[in-house]
């Protein structure tokens, strides 16, 4: 992994942006500390609304939306993302319109806002 990151300065500049928030600079420690990151423990105590997302193919947490979603006590919504509909993939790169107003509307739906005519 140095070796890869002293070859690409776009990749360490990269990385360096997505370990800043953790405090570490070894990829070791990075990786160790984000292992450590997990909502399990705490998910049967969530209440509050929640729309989860679950796009087709995701890469990075295959099923993980539907795991969140069955372990929530609360009220809950899973909102999935096709590639039929240009939305698959983590984070929805090429369909952020569709996630948008996907996740625009549910909030419009729980706080009751109404748009100015």
């Amino acid at each position: 992994m140095n070796e890869a990151l002293e070859e690409s300065p776009a990749l360490a500049a990269t990385w360096r942006r997505r370990a800043a928030p953790y405090g570490v600079d070894s990829p070791f420690d990075l990786l160790t500390e984000v292992a450590e990151y997990t909502v399990a423990p705490v998910a049967h105590r969530i209440t509050t609304p929640l729309m989860i997302t679950d796009p087709e193919g995701e890469h990075f947490w295959p099923g993980a939306s539907q795991r969140l979603y069955d372990a929530l006590p609360g009220p809950k919504e899973l909102v999935r993302f096709t590639e039929a509909e240009g939305a698959a993939l983590h984070c929805e790169p090429l369909g952020r319109a569709v996630f948008e107003q996907r996740v625009f509307d549910w909030l419009d739906a729980r706080l009751g806002l109404e748009a100015d005519g």
